[in-house]
């Protein structure tokens, strides 16, 4: 028996990478990620070097793509948290 897997990316997902990759780059340029908590620059860390998942979204692992969105979730709360 075959299986197929459809993999379609929300376009609510993109969304929020997008506004969190605007986010963390004016974080940069400003400067103020001297008053983030470490966990919050490993997740930027982390966010930055799976960046490139997006620009190629008919290649990507569903598996990886979804551990993605998982790390700019928790990124989306840190930062809301500690930029208040």
């Amino acid at each position: 028996m075959n299986t197929t897997f459809e993999f379609e990316v929300n376009t609510a997902e993109l969304t929020l990478i997008k506004n969190l990759k605007n986010q963390i780059d004016e974080i940069y340029q400003e400067q103020a990620i001297f008053g983030l908590s470490l966990e919050t620059l490993e997740l930027t860390r982390r966010f930055s070097e799976s960046y490139p998942l997006v620009t190629n979204l008919n290649e990507v692992d569903p598996i990886e793509f979804n551990k993605f969105i998982s790390l700019s979730r928790h990124l989306e709360r840190n930062l809301l948290q500690e930029l208040k």
